[in-house]
């Protein structure tokens, strides 16, 4: 599973790391593992580096909604992958009242978009340019039907109806059976040789894994969902992307004093997309345990984690 494109972008912004005794290190440190696959790799892979330190390093299954209270309950030490934008209402309180100290950008981006299998750029000269989508809409058509985006599971409240009446593209808004129903009929456009575009989201196995590739959609500000003469519909608002969202870390009050080394690992610790998705490949297409991936990905990769570690404890 090496790879330099995969490698951990643990020095990107050059930050000074201090050294600091381990503390305590003979109290294990308890990292959620919430329900998230991608959240569930991040503490591992933050627990390899841990574990490489000289601590103990436990995993607490838990819900998402149930983390941060138990959090505040000392059943949990640090969470490694939150995503505030979706975050339990709980978790901004608990941070205003000094209960949780945020530790800063976990380098981990979420982004939504109209993707499509690579393929289609031979068939749409010009794609992934907005334009280019609009001027081939016919090719996306499936036995001489009607184009269709293949929208998120209902129950998702998926927007891809409204994004296209927004961008004013001809393609019918159709919700998949179910998630995996959505991954399966992208795949296997990318595998055919089929057209295909749906609404989808990475980090996600499949883009790495199938070369799935993503519209140019006008970047979103406010003025797009405010001002209809703002974007490439003069008659519409929400005639652009959606906002990419960010994740960032977080750890108990007193975390510091007790595991001094550990706050500064944790502080510096950096995911990007690119290790995410190969290690989503791994688990979620290949089946293989969490664990087990972040092991093997660990020791191929040593030299792209170590000197935080050593930085955090020499």
């Amino acid at each position: 599973m090496k790879s330099t494109c995969c490698a951990l972008a643990l020095f990107a912004l050059a930050l000074p790391v201090s050294a600091a005794d381990l503390g305590k290190s003979e109290e294990p440190i308890k990292l959620a593992l919430t329900q998230e696959t991608s959240a569930q790799i991040t503490a591992h892979v933050a627990g390899e580096m841990l574990k490489a330190a000289g601590y103990t390093v436990e995993f607490v299954a838990v819900e998402d909604m149930a983390v941060f209270r138990q959090m505040g309950r000392g059943n949990i030490d640090a969470n490694l992958e939150i995503w505030p934008a979706n975050a339990a209402p709980s978790y901004r309180d608990m941070v205003m009242d000094r209960e949780l100290v945020e530790m800063g950008e976990l380098g981990l981006t979420l982004s939504e978009g109209l993707a499509y299998p690579a393929h289609m750029e031979a068939t749409c000269p010009g794609l992934p340019a907005l334009d280019a989508l609009r001027a081939c809409t016919a090719a996306f058509a499936t036995d001489g039907g009607t184009p269709v985006l293949i929208d998120p599971p209902s129950e998702w409240d998926g927007q891809g109806a409204d994004l296209m009446a927004a961008l004013d593209l001809s393609f019918t808004a159709t919700p998949a059976a179910s998630e995996a129903a959505l991954v399966e009929a992208l795949v296997k456009a990318s595998t055919d040789g089929t057209p295909a575009l749906a609404m989808f989201w990475q980090p996600h196995w499949a883009v790495a894994a199938h070369d799935l590739r993503f519209v140019e959609l006008p970047e979103a500000e406010a003025a797009c969902f405010e001002d209809a003469s703002w974007g490439p519909n003069p008659n519409a608002v929400g005639d652009c992307g959606f906002p990419t969202i960010t994740s960032v870390k977080a750890v108990i009050k007193g975390f510091k004093p007790r595991w001094p080394a550990a706050y500064i690992l944790i502080e510096n610790f950096q995911m990007d997309n690119d290790t995410l998705a190969a290690l989503l490949t791994a688990v979620e297409r290949d089946g293989r345990p969490v664990a087990d991936a972040v092991a093997d990905w660990a020791a191929a990769n040593e030299e792209s984690w170590r000197p935080l570690v050593e930085s955090a404890t020499n």
